[in-house]
This record gives C-alpha cells, structure tokens and sequence, in this order.
C-alpha cells in the first residue's frame, strides 16, 4: 500500500496531545508530527497562519514526569488492542485505542477558513461602478475545500488526504496540559495565578479558533493533601476561576506516587477522556451531516474560469461527505456505520453522474479511481474487521472486475503493464489487509507446526489455511474456493504472477513508446500509467543510459514473504515452487549466490523427486548447476551431473556424459573437494539391494548374502567405475568393503554377471575396521574382498559372499556407500538399505539374464543369529516330585557329550526365588573331577569331556523354613576344542516349590490334678522362710501355689504328596508369663506307642493325634494373676526311603492362657461297678465327679442342682449347696446308669446347675476328662453298649 497517500489508509484513531510533561519533542519533529507519519505536501495549506495555543509556563521536567508520559503511551494502546483480541473488539468489549503525542507548550491549529483572493482585496469604489456598500464580502470556505480557488481541489476535485492529515495529526479531540504547583507558601499565590490566567488564556484561544477540542488540565503537587492542608482550598480556587469540571476536566496527582499509582493515574485519565473523545468525533460527523442534507450548493469563493469551468456535482459533494462520515466512523471505531457510509460513498463515486462524467485525459480520472481504490479498502477493513472474510473477498473481486470495465470501456485499456502493476497493487493491498486484521481472524494466524503433527492439507484448528465463511452466508449457498479469505501468502503469490505479467508487457513495448518525450513526440494514449511509472520509466532505451524498474526486484519482494506465510503453515508444494520461482528470479537479477543457495535448499528436500515429475528436477537440476558453475560450487556440480545420468529424464535434457570429467572448465576450486550424496536427496543412476539368503542362521555356521548393483544411465553415457562399495550393518557384523580390480572378469561389456567373492577378515588384512559401537563385542569382525566394479550403462553385477559370525542377535544391513575417486573430486553416494521395499530379493543368473526370487515376509538384509546348537545331553535324573521346608535340596546334574569331539564344559546354576534370600548353590564332589574356577568360566569347571564321554555332578540348596518357589536355570556352557572362540551353551529350567509338610490344630482343656491343694489354714515349711524366692541355702524355692494339670492335645495332618514317618513329636516350651512353673509330659497313651515303635508313618492327607499333659503350679500361693504360655510343637520326620536324612519342622502353637484365682467347675466321668438287674441284663454304673474349685481368697456358697434326664438313672443329690472356703476344692460325684436302647451307644447330657448366692451367677462346667465334649446346653458323656 506504499503507492496510496499513507493518510488514506493510515488507522484513524483518536488523537490526544500531551502538553507540558516531559521532555517535549523537537520543533521538526513536532512539525512531522503535526503532519502525521508521511509528509503531506499540503498540509501547509491549513498549518500556514493557524491559531495558535501558547502557554507561558514551563515544562515539568523530572523523574515523575517521564514515567508518567511512559505511562499515558502505554495506556493508550489497551491490552486487548496489544494482544490482538479482535473478537473482544468486534463485540466493542475492548477499550478504545487512543493516539498520544508529547508537543511543546506552543502549538498551532489548523485554519478552518481560507483567505480572500487576492482580486478580491484590491476591490475599491474607486475601481468600478459599483460603492463600497454594493459589493458582496466574499464567502470563504476551508483552504481545502473545493470552493477555495487556492486548494488544489478546485473547482471540481473530490478528496484530498490532507483532510485526513488535519484529523490524524493536526486537529486533537483533547489536550491535556500538565502544571507544576510549587510547595513554597510565599510563591503558592502566585503560582496559583499563574495557572488560572494560563489555562483561561489557552480557553480563549481554542475557542476564538472555533474547533470543539477539549481542554484537560492535570496538575502535580511536590506535596500531598495530608501534608499541606491548605492545597485542598487552592486546588478548588484554580477549579472554580478556570470553570473546568472535576470530574472530566481536571485532575491532581500528589507527590511521591509509586509506580502502580502512576500507572493507574495514566489509565484514569485516558479512560475519562474515551468517551469525550467518541462524543467529538460524533460532534463533526453530525456537521458533516447537516451539510450533506443541505438543498444546495454553496457558492465557491470566485467562480471557476480555468479547466471545465464548472463546479463539483451534488453527487460529488454525497461522495466527501460519505466518505467523511464513514472515516469519523472510523474514529468512533463504529465500524458498521463506517461501512455503510463508505458503501454510499463507493457505489455514488462509480456511478454515471461522478465517474461517468469524469474524462479519461483529465488528472481528476486518476483522483477518482485513487479514491475509489481507497473507499474498497475501508469497506473491505471494516468487513474483516468483524470477521466477514467472504464477504471482504467478494468485495475485492467487485472492485477489481469494476474497474477493469471501467479501465476497458473509458479508459487506456487493461492489456498493459500498467493495468498489470494496479493488478499486483491490489493483490498485495489484500495481503497486507488479512495480515493486519490478523487479531479479528485468529483462524488465519500461522501457527508453527509440530514434528509430531502432519502437514494440512484442508482448514484445521489453530493452523488455517483459508478462513471459513461466516455465518451470514445462506444455508446452501454454493461458494467458490477464490471466494474464500486466504493466508496473506496466496495474495502476494498473485501479485507477483502479475509482477511478470507486467515485466512480460513491458518487455513488448516498442522502442519509439519507450523514448523520452524530450527525444519523441510519440503519444502515450495506449499506456495506463495509473501509479506506475510512465513507459520511458518503466523499460527505457538502452541509449538512454537509465536503469528503468527492476521487475526481479518487485518479483523477490514479494515472493520472499509468500514463502514465508507457506512455510509458517506446512505447505511443501507451493514451498517448492515459490522456492524454484525465487530462485530464478535471483538468477534474472545475476544474484547467483542468494539463487544457489535457494535452489540447494530445494534441491535436497523437493517432493518432485519422490513423485516422479522428472521435467520438474531436470529444470531445478539445471538452473543448479548453471549457478553453481558461475560460483564455483564443485559440490552442487557433480550432484548434479551424477543425478541427470540416469534414464529417468528426458533423452533431450543436457547432461555430462563422463560424470569424472564434470569439473573440466570450472573456475574457482581450489582443492580437490570430498563429495556426499545420499539417496534421499539425489535420484541416482545405480541402485543398491543387499540381501541374505537366510531369514536366520546359526553363530560359527557360513551365511550366504548377495549385493546387487545395477546402472540405469543413458545409452551415450560412458562406463563408471567406483574404487570400493562399503556395507556397513548394525549387530554383530561391522562391515564389508569390496575394492576394484579388473583381474577376475572383463570389462567392456554390459551384460549381467554374476560373481562370488571370496572375504578375508579386515584385521588379517591389515584394513581399517569400523569402531565398536556401545553394548557390541569388543571388536565386530569386518571382512574386505576384491572383484570388478566398472558398471556399463544398463548392467547389473550381483556379487555374492559368505561370512561367518560369531554373536547372537540381529544383524542387518544400513548403509552402502558407493565410493568413486575422480582425477578433480572424490564422491561418495550413501544408499540407506535400513528400508528398502525390494531388498528382500534373491537374484540369480538363469540363461544370461537375472531372476528374482521374491520374499515379502521379511526384509531381506536383516538376519536372526542364533546360538548355535547344542548337542550337550544335560539333565536332573534324581529330582523329586515334592520339597518341604526344612529340608535340604539335593540335585544331580548329568552330562553326555553328544559332540563329534572334545570339548572343554562348565556348569552354571542361577536360581530365582519368590522370598527375600536367594539361597547359595553348594556344589559337592561326586567322584567326577573338580578343577578350580576359571575367570574365563564362570560356576562350576567340569573340564574337559571327550567325545560320547559321561559326566556327574551334585549340588545343593540349603534348607528354607518357609514355604518357597524357586526358579532354577542349569546351563552348561562349552567350547570345541577346535573353535573355542564360539561359545555354546544349553540350558534346563526346573520349577521347584517348596511347601510345609506339616499343619496342626491344638486343644487346650483343663484336668483334675490329684495332688491335694495346699490348706489356707496351715504354712508350710518353705513359706516360713524369709525370702520368697529363694529357699534357705540360696537356691531358688520349690513352688508353692496352686498347681493345675492341663491337657494339649494336637492334630497333626500331613501336607505331603507321599508317605512321610514322624520319628519324634515334641513340646519345648518357649517361653512362660505369670510366676507360674510348667512341667510337661507325652501322655500315657502317647508314651506307650512311643516305647512300642520308634517311628510312625504318616500318610498324605492322614491327621495324627498327640497328645500331652501339662502342669502348671504358681510360685506364690498368694498369687492370683493369670499366666501364659508360649510353646513349639517339633516334628522330627524324614522320606520314607532308608538312607534319607532326618529333618526337624518347627510349628507355632497360639499362646496358651492359664486363668488365676477365677472358681471353675471340672467335670469326669468314669465306668463305676457291674450290675446285675432282673429284668435288664449286666451292665455297669457311670461315675460323674463334679469337682468345684475356689481359687479365690473369699468364702464361696454355690447352689447346686442336678436335672433328672430320661436317658440315664441318676443317684446322688439333686439340690444342695456346698461352701468352700478360700483355696478349697470339692467333688460331688453322681452314680448314673445309662438307658441305652441299642444302635452303637449314644451321648447323654447331664446337667449340674452351680449358681453363686452371692453374685447370683451361674458357673459353666468345663470338661475335664477325655470320652466327654460340649455344647451351648453343657457337657456330653459318650456311652457305648456295653456300658
């Protein structure tokens, strides 16, 4: 937009002066300023003898100050207006922008009238017949008016910027003037004064001027209200004299501000003066108004006598007005009504009675069309303002066909340069339109793609490359894809096709056109030159000695950001072919440098190549080298040569035969240059496959791999002969270099051939090998052979090789390069074999001619190193089924050589476990030999095994006291002794679990101890010594107490898969709570089984009862706590086999509680006497003792009752009591006869009711005796039959 005055298109906002505050601007610069950003060359026609504003006070210069103006130029561009929030905008939610300036404390205004004509001064009575009294005072109208014979509009003009520049830079909707009050008390009356008379002064001026701006006064204080009292009254005195309204008009700043309050005092003022500012540019719009609603004319100043001799139409007068009212529009930012007006404005302008009545010869034509470009402009700014895209474009192509029609059918024509130039104008005034509307369209701002995202094709979120329609468009309607608002990139692409159509017309114009018109009377009616140049200008003669315009400069101007905008929004192929139209725009303007840096740049990356537009890489391959030849570029040549060999461009493309000879004539190489091409960035004429002929294969064994090389040069291209191929692969194999020689095969022909080479390892050789890479061997073996590597146009070679490797894994070729050393370059060409779709093909000469073998399962250059087989028989011959705790893990391990001669072993156990601890292996000597650990073999040297030879040995895992998994890995890990720098290995995996081969389940009751209890009335001997507890010679004293028998009887069941035999069962006593003594012993039964058979054999699943009697007696007898017991039940067993070892398994048995001084009831029972009855036949009595126990210091009276029951007889005492006195027991015994009716025996269940008179609690009987349970109801008794 260069070409339009910068006052037509600059952004109108409010304008503000700062007066007074900081260090003003210079005089020029205050001047420019007053101009606005770009001179206007008649501006002086309303700056020249304007009324003046002078203030007589000084500047406030501080650090105050210059923070504070900082402050007002910040807050003037609000945050949303910084930030490019345009939808804030659109929905006027955002603050209005404001333009602030800093002046001097003298300013002039522009002039609303002009002077009189000069003809019209020296009017006298003397002059004429008329008197002084009959002639008419001239109307004077503004000095750019098209009524003022000064202005350069008259008489029939339509707009001039400088009306604009009057509104953007000259005329302010508000000053603000800044005054300093002194805090001296004797000056504060006078400088008070001083003030007032100042600011009514500056009042009287700017309203002798009748312009409407506003008068803001702010004044700063060195003190604060708090501190100087007084200035509360002198700050209402200067308010009252100067009539300024508080609220609106005046302000006070007090001194020491801190820079938040600066800043909030800056936003304050302007925020007060936003809508002061809107309410006087709607002031002027309503006088633009009313002086377009007018009926007439106003009479110009003095009639026109010069040109048309006629006035500007009424209609002309509509299209200022409009345009008038839509540019203070503008100002309100009230962008609708702006639109509206600037619509009024455009469609009058084009219309019959202004454009039509226009002559095509006439300086006003070019004035018309300048003002009809310029309304298009703001009618498509205020649509894209809010958000209108497709309406915006509608709009351009509007205005573009309209005058191109009123070009055609008035004017000179649109098939020039000129028409083409206006053409470009126009596409970039849209480009740089959408690039400053950026903030209202947030979906065309160019978002940075992520390497992780792709490239869009179509409009997506955050990265658009067109606009969507809006929402007012009708549902259905169908829009064409240029209808839709583009990136800024696809505008400027436009405007430089029309830059070379442009160049392309100038470039036809004839030689007498293009004379000056100093040397030629030739007419230039055929040439448009609307804001271009003239055509002597544009392409001049060669004779003229004048450089004319630089189209390939213009070309590259606008190119070079359209790349740009590409770029930004992951476009590659309008990126490509911008970068091929930049870079021959470079080599039009001999800039051969920046052209060959652009066409390498798209040389190496262009998708032409990968898609296979051949005439597209010819063209870039030769506009490359023919820049590269010019700069001495040997790298870009011989690229470039090396590419165009192959026969994939067309046979009319020029190309070097003998690519080795393609620096011949080259100027500017200094040295012999290095090379590197890749595949991916050249098409090359020899293509590369590498396969091997085995997906897998096996370390130590021969692997048989192919390399297939074919050339697909020209026909008249000579052979070429590289001086090595190099295969480098990733795993175990580091490379293979193969080397010229013409010894094995001829040369001179181009037929298929097929070769086997024969490799020798690098390091034998003496050759380089490639590094080892990080986590590989110590050294990868590399292998180097020699065969013929000259290639004929159209040949293909498949040389084929083995190798043997050494390790494990995945091997797979990477890379080949293709090395070739020329008398004036050497030349590198990497092929990448990583992903090559055809490499798993397996060549083969049949008849003279090569066949495939294709495989599409794998790719081919990758193969699976296995380890090699192993024929060690190795094997567990005695493991168990089952292991349990507490036991020791014994394993044999055997070994048979299967090999076919000697070989050198060791053994290897690793074992994983599920606990904490992983058990140590102990190895055992079985009666095979044991050699010392090896560092070269690690675990267990067996050592040398000839061939069919037989090894044993055994291990062990120590004993585990909890149940355990273990894992166990048993490799064997030799070598033959003729290849021991292969290692094999075999390894067997067992799954051992280990579990407990035995649970229980205890039952603790009491039993009847038949010793007597100790008399509460009498002391025993040991209780009248001293101490209680040791005796007299100092021992410790025998107990005393209270002594209790108790029974543990456990059910021990067996867990095991097989038979087990339990030796011993025993009771240690952990550990005793209580003061109490514990005795324990097997019980009769027990201990006779015991003395019968030394061991017992427990089957799986089987449950084996033991049980044993416990007596526990108190140390005191005063003692009455409770006392506990902690014991372990062992378990000594061992497999049923005779020579396996004796294992002990420790169980827990819950902690035992032996009640105090608490009374109890034990009952027994017992087979009484044989009777012999009448009527019944023999049987025998049942014994029921009851024995009541008062462990207690307290006198106890129990209530008994025995309940009658139908299944026995019962004889004793049904009710009685019974008193026991402390530390007492008694036994009530009860002689029942069972009523047994037959079927096996059966329980009975007697019922004793023992209730305590003092508590009144009933005491439970307990069990105390074996053939006797109980329920919820009380005690059963078994009775057999025979009872």
């Amino acid at each position: 937009m260069e070409a339009y005055p910068p006052q037509y298109l600059s952004p109108n906002l409010p304008y503000v002066l700062l007066s007074g505050l900081g260090q003003p601007e210079s005089a020029s610069a205050q001047r420019q300023s007053q101009r606005g950003t770009a001179s206007c060359p008649l501006d002086h026609l309303l700056s020249e003898a304007g009324p003046r504003l002078v203030s007589e006070l000084p500047h406030i210069e501080s650090g105050i100050a210059e923070q504070l103006q900082a402050y007002f130029f910040a807050a003037a561009r609000p945050a949303a207006d910084r930030a490019g929030h345009g939808e804030a905008q659109r929905k006027n939610t955002a603050k209005l922008a404001i333009l602030v300036r800093n002046i001097r404390r003298e300013y002039r205004l522009p002039r609303r009238k002009a002077d009189a004509p000069e003809q019209l001064k020296d009017i006298s009575p003397a002059d004429g017949v008329h008197s002084a009294s009959t002639v008419a005072a001239p109307a004077l109208h503004s000095p750019i008016s098209p009524l003022t014979p000064a202005s350069p509009l008259f008489p029939d003009g339509l707009m001039t910027p400088t009306w604009l520049s009057k509104h953007q830079s000259m005329l302010p909707a508000a000053f603000i003037f800044f005054y300093a009050m002194t805090a001296d008390a004797k000056l504060a009356s006078l400088q008070d004064n001083l003030i007032k008379n100042d600011i009514n002064q500056l009042k009287r001026s700017l309203s002798a001027s009748s312009h409407k701006s506003r008068i803001v006064v702010v004044l700063l204080s060195g003190q604060s209200i708090v501190d100087a009292p007084d200035l509360d009254d002198r700050l209402a005195n200067i308010r009252r004299s100067t009539a300024l309204d508080p609220k609106s008009s005046f302000f006070f700043l007090p001194a020491k501000s801190s820079p938040v309050e600066l800043k909030a005092f800056a936003h304050t003022v302007l925020d007060t003066l936003r809508p002061l500012c809107i309410e006087y540019y709607r002031d002027l719009s309503k006088h633009a108004r009313r002086k377009r609603n007018r009926a007439s004319i106003p009479a110009p100043t003095v009639p026109p006598t010069q040109g048309t001799s006629r006035t500007l139409a009424s209609q002309g007068w509509n299209v200022r007005y409009e345009f008038k009212l839509g540019v203070l529009a503008e100002f309100r930012q009230e962008m609708e009504a702006a639109a509206r007006n600037f619509e009024a404005a455009y469609e009058t302008l084009l219309g019959h009675d202004v454009f039509g009545s226009i002559a095509a010869w006439s300086p006003r034509w070019n004035e018309a069309r300048l003002l009809a470009d310029v309304i298009a402009v703001h009618i498509i700014r205020c649509m894209l303002h809010h958000g209108q895209t497709t309406a915006a474009v509608r709009k351009w192509q509007l205005h573009r066909h309209r005058m191109r029609d009123i070009v055609d059918r008035r004017g000179k024509g649109s098939n020039n340069y000129g028409w083409e130039a206006w053409e470009a104008r126009w596409a970039t005034v849209m480009s740089e339109l959408l690039q400053a509307s950026s903030s209202s369209l947030p979906s065309l701002i160019a978002v940075t793609p992520s390497s992780t995202s792709p490239s869009p094709d179509l409009a997506t979120d955050g990265n658009r490359i067109y606009a969507s329609p809006e929402k007012g468009i009708p549902l259905g309607e169908r829009l064409l894809p240029w209808e839709l608002a583009h990136h800024p990139g696809y505008w400027l692409n436009l405007a430089a096709q029309h830059l070379k159509s442009r160049r392309a017309l100038a470039l036809e114009m004839p030689e007498e056109d293009r004379a000056s018109p100093r040397e030629s009377a030739t007419s230039y009616a055929a040439y448009d030159s609307y804001l271009c140049p003239e055509p002597h200008e544009e392409y001049p003669l060669a004779s003229s000695g004048r450089q004319g315009t630089q189209h390939a400069d213009l070309i590259v101007g606008v190119l070079q950001p359209a790349l740009d905008h590409f770029r930004s929004r992951s476009q590659p192929r309008f990126i490509e072919r911008l970068r091929f139209e930049l870079a021959k725009e470079h080599m039009q303007r001999r800039d051969w440098t920046e052209a060959l840096q652009t066409l390498r740049q798209l040389w190496h990356t262009m998708s032409w190549r990968r898609e296979g537009w051949w005439s597209l890489v010819a063209d870039v391959a030769l506009a490359l080298r023919s820049c590269a030849g010019r700069v001495g570029d040997a790298a870009s040549i011989a690229s470039v040569d090396w590419e165009l060999l192959s026969d994939r461009f067309a046979t009319n493309t020029h190309f070097t035969s003998d690519v080795t000879r393609c620096l011949d004539g080259v100027s500017g190489i200094e040295s012999k240059p290095m090379i590197v091409l890749r595949d991916g960035h050249v098409a090359s004429f020899l293509s590369v496959t590498y396969a091997f002929k085995a997906r897998q294969g096996h370390v130590g064994e021969p692997l048989s791999s192919q390399l297939v090389i074919s050339s697909h040069a020209r026909d008249a291209t000579a052979a070429v002969t590289l001086s090595e191929v190099k295969i480098a692969f990733d795993g175990s194999l580091g490379s293979i270099v193969l080397r010229h020689s013409e010894a094995d095969l001829p040369t001179g022909t181009d037929a298929p051939q097929s070769v086997q080479v024969r490799l020798r390892d690098a390091a034998a050789s003496g050759a380089s090998s490639p590094p080892a890479s990080p986590g590989t061997m110590s050294r990868r073996p590399s292998f180097v052979g020699e065969t013929d590597l000259s290639f004929a146009p159209g040949q293909t070679k498949m040389i084929g090789f083995s190798t043997v490797l050494r390790e494990v894994g995945d091997t797979s070729a990477q890379t080949a390069t293709l090395s070739m050393s020329a008398d004036s370059f050497d030349l590198d060409y990497v092929v990448s074999l990583a992903n090559q779709a055809d490499s798993a093909d397996w060549w083969s000469l049949v008849d003279t001619k090569p066949k495939r073998q294709r495989r599409i399962d794998e790719r081919g250059g990758v193969i699976k190193l296995l380890p090699k087989p192993p024929k060690m028989q190795l094997s567990l011959p005695q493991i168990d089924k089952q292991y349990y705790t507490d036991e020791t893990i014994e394993l044999m391990v055997e070994m048979i050589n299967g090999e076919d001669e000697e070989t050198d072993a060791s053994l290897e156990v690793h074992i994983v476990g599920t606990g904490d601890v992983v058990p140590q292996i102990v190895w055992a000597d079985n009666g095979c030999r044991v050699d010392d650990v090896d560092a070269d073999a690690p675990g267990y040297k067996v050592g040398k095994l000839a061939a069919s030879a037989k090894a044993a040995t055994s291990f062990s895992i120590p004993a585990s006291a909890f149940a355990v998994d273990y894992v166990l890995d048993v490799k064997v890990l030799y070598r033959l002794l003729s290849d021991p720098d292969t290692p094999v290995s075999k390894t067997v995996t067992v799954d051992i679990a280990v579990i407990g081969p035995f649970e229980a389940n205890y039952d603790f009751s009491p039993r009847v101890h038949p010793d007597p209890w100790p008399s509460f009335f009498s002391i025993s001997d040991d209780e009248e010594g001293g101490d209680d507890d040791n005796d007299g010679d100092g021992g410790k004293r025998r107990a005393s107490g209270i002594i209790q028998k108790w029974c543990l009887t456990t059910g021990i069941a067996s867990f095991a898969l097989e038979h087990l035999v339990i030796e011993d069962v025993r009771l240690p006593i952990v550990g005793i709570n209580g003061g109490v003594e514990c005795t324990i012993t097997k019980s009769a039964a027990d201990e006779a089984s015991t003395a019968k058979t030394t061991a017992s054999e427990v089957a799986p699943s089987d449950v084996k009862q033991v049980s044993f009697t416990l007596d526990v007696q108190k140390q005191s007898l005063e003692d009455r706590r409770s006392a506990s017991l902690d014991l372990a039940l062992e378990i000594a067993w061992r497999r049923k086999r005779a020579d396996a070892p004796s294992n002990v398994t420790t169980l827990a048995v819950p902690r035992l509680l032996v009640p105090g001084g608490e009374p109890r009831i034990l009952a027994s029972a017992r087979r009484g006497a044989s009777l012999e009855s009448a009527g019944a036949g023999a049987g025998a009595l049942l014994h029921l003792d009851y024995t009541l126990e008062n462990a207690s210091m307290h006198v106890l009276d129990f209530e008994l009752c025995m309940e009658t029951n139908e299944d026995f007889a019962m004889s004793g005492p049904k009710l009685s009591s019974l008193q026991l006195v402390p530390l007492s027991r008694h036994t009530l015994r009860f002689r029942l006869f069972p009523l047994v009716g037959g079927g096996g025996g059966k329980w009975i269940q007697p019922q004793l009711k023992v209730v305590d008179r003092y508590f009144n609690k009933t005491l439970r009987v307990v069990c105390a005796a074996d053939g006797m349970r109980m329920d919820k109801k009380g005690i059963l008794v078994w009775v057999d039959d025979d009872l």
